[in-house]
């Protein structure tokens, strides 16, 4: 039976991963092309959506060769969703994806999700207007603080502890992966033994502009919802932005 790794362990293992040689450019941008190459015929937005779900599953890919690299196993399970309550920071244009995905959806999950949305901003309206005042910027301990929200995530289903939108689920929530001990993410409000990929941020950044750039010499990036780059330099609180794209645009949840 395989030992369970200590905090020690996972310190030594993140040494090592950090010392990597390993181009991690490169299978990104083979994602880009492939994708491009099989662009003729389809539409933008199609193109987008594909690119969208592809570069972001390319990070668990390259997570898991980590883990084998490492001889790591996840102890993250289906239906454990302490993670869920942390806070997720995305850009604007990464909220605005997720709804262009989202729409594109099966009716009848489509409209599961609708659902599950406006309950939410409903439901925790004033905690929202809390977490407006939560600078994750300026306040060092701004994850404890928003952990004592004890908000969970818009999207997961509390009835299974699933996620609605899992396929364009944001980086945070692919990144943060325990390997040591399972109790501590139940046990303790911000657990230091969890370790976190958030470095793979950049690659996908990289070639979702990739993407986008070869878009912008086809068509206007208003003509497909978004202002680029300014909705890529626009950072905040996931439910926060997803609001304010409910409120100001003309989502076609039908």
């Amino acid at each position: 039976m395989k030992r369970q790794l200590t905090y020690e362990d996972m310190k030594n293992i993140v040494g090592q991963i950090n010392q990597r040689n390993y181009d991690y450019d490169e299978p990104f941008l083979n994602v880009v092309d492939e994708i491009l190459d099989n662009s003729e015929g389809k539409h933008v937005q199609t193109v987008l959506n594909e690119s969208f779900e592809k570069l972001l599953s390319q990070v668990n890919t390259e997570i898991e060769q980590v883990e084998k690299e490492m001889e790591l196993s996840s102890l993250c399970r289906v239906g454990c969703a302490h993670c869920c309550y942390f806070p997720i920071i995305v850009t604007r244009l990464e909220v605005k994806l997720m709804l262009f995905y989202i729409n594109q959806l099966p009716k009848d999950r489509k409209q599961v999700i609708k659902n599950q949305v406006e309950e939410y901003l409903h439901q925790h309206e004033a905690t929202l207007s809390d977490m407006k005042k939560l600078d994750f910027e300026k306040d060092q301990n701004f994850k404890r603080k928003y952990k004592e929200f004890h908000l969970p995530c818009i999207f997961l289903n509390r009835e299974t502890n699933k996620c609605m939108a899992y396929e364009v689920r944001p980086i945070p929530c692919r990144t943060y992966v325990n390997y040591v001990d399972a109790d501590v993410c139940a046990n303790e409000l911000l657990p230091k033994e969890p370790i976190s990929y958030e470095f793979l941020h950049r690659f996908y950044v990289e070639g979702m502009d990739e993407v986008i750039q070869e878009i912008l010499e086809v068509v206007e990036d208003k003509e497909i919802g978004f202002s680029y780059p300014d909705d890529a330099a626009d950072v905040n609180y996931l439910p926060l932005l997803l609001q304010e794209e409910l409120q100001t645009t003309n989502v076609d949840w039908d």
